[in-house]
Parts: C-alpha cells; structure tokens; sequence
C-alpha cells in the first residue's frame, strides 16, 4: 500500500502545480487583453474625436463666403464681365455611346 501512495501522491501534486500553472497563465493573458482592449478604445475615441474635428473643419472651409474671400484676396479672381462670358447653344450632336457596331 506504500508503495503506491507515494508514486499517486507525486502524481497529484504534479497535476496540482501544473494547473495552478496554467490558472496563472492564463490570468496574466486575461489581464494582458484588458490593458490591450482599454488602449485599443483609448484609440478609438482619440479617432472618433479626431473626425469629428476634421467634419466641422472640412463643413468650414467649404462655406461659399471663405471661397469667394480666398478667390478675390489671395488669387485675384473677381467677377467675369457680362462680355467674357459665352454662353453654348442647346443644341448637341447626337453622340454615339457604347460600342458602335
């Protein structure tokens, strides 16, 4: 009966420290995954942050008032003359689409 309590014994401390092994790896990784996914949605509300400012910067630079000022001060357009302007007659050529057979 000695003889077998000792080997059994081995055996079963053996398979206690290998799980209480396997519980710590995989409570490092669990803890691991939480600090990735808490850096991961730091991340991700940095980006959302970062479109919303650029939605309002884009919705600002596209108001008529800022291109007409741009236009006029720092490339030198104005309003063309009633004579430069040309106006197309309505009437096209028909234009063929598509493959002509």
């Amino acid at each position: 009966m000695k003889q077998r309590f000792l080997p059994l014994w081995c055996v079963a401390v053996l398979a206690t420290a290998a799980a209480f092994v396997v519980h710590l790896a995989i409570r490092f990784e669990t803890v691991r995954l939480g600090y990735e996914v808490s850096d991961e949605r730091s991340r991700q509300h940095e980006l959302l942050q970062d479109r919303r400012l650029l939605s309002i910067e884009a919705a600002t630079l596209r108001q008529s008032g800022r291109i007409e000022t741009i236009a006029r001060g720092t490339l030198g357009m104005e309003v063309p003359k009633p004579t430069r302007i040309v106006t197309m007659s309505e009437k096209r050529q028909p234009v063929a689409s598509g493959r002509v057979r």
